[in-house]
């Protein structure tokens, strides 16, 4: 014979009990994933800020042409002691090598595109270039990218040996 479920036999304070427990462990989950996406969301909002303010800042005349002149600055922000600062600088000095590839006339739509176009010929300090470049996609990419000053200045040498071979400064 068939057994009949008699809905009076199911305990129901203990059901609604069970059902309180799964949500209360469901919230506490969901507001612990809010908090830390709030954090990383702030995190990035303070690098922007610290970015804006920086390009914003007023500075002083550099001599010497446009690219000198810019090279000017890009030290200057090197010499803070701001990792911000640093971060800024590797930015802009990636920036003033790329608009230098292009007008030299290397192809590509990106500076990785131009850089995969050269062959080892065309540019001496062709390696130290990408390593170069690779930081400042890690400074781009990576909110939580540690940058020190050493790693800082060498990169920034870097994108001078660049500079120096190009004709630029």
């Amino acid at each position: 014979m068939a057994q009949i479920i008699n809905i009076f036999d199911i305990n129901f304070i203990e059901l609604l009990f069970r059902l309180k427990l799964i949500s209360a462990v469901l919230s506490f989950l969901f507001m612990g994933l809010a908090v830390y996406f709030i954090i990383q969301f702030q995190k990035l909002v303070g690098i922007k800020a610290q970015i804006t303010q920086l390009s914003l800042r007023a500075k002083e005349p550099a001599s010497g042409g446009g690219l000198q002149s810019k090279w000017e600055e890009i030290l200057r922000h090197l010499d803070s002691d701001r990792e911000a600062e640093w971060k800024f600088a590797i930015i802009e000095a990636d920036k003033l090598i790329d608009d230098l590839l292009k007008s030299a006339g290397y192809s590509g739509e990106t500076m990785g595109d131009r850089l995969i176009g050269m062959e080892k010929g065309q540019l001496e300090s062709l390696d130290g270039l990408w390593e170069a470049h690779k930081v400042r996609n890690n400074l781009v990419h990576d909110v939580n990218y540690f940058l020190r000053y050493a790693e800082a200045r060498r990169v920034v040498q870097l994108y001078e040996r660049v500079l120096q071979e190009l004709g630029g400064i």
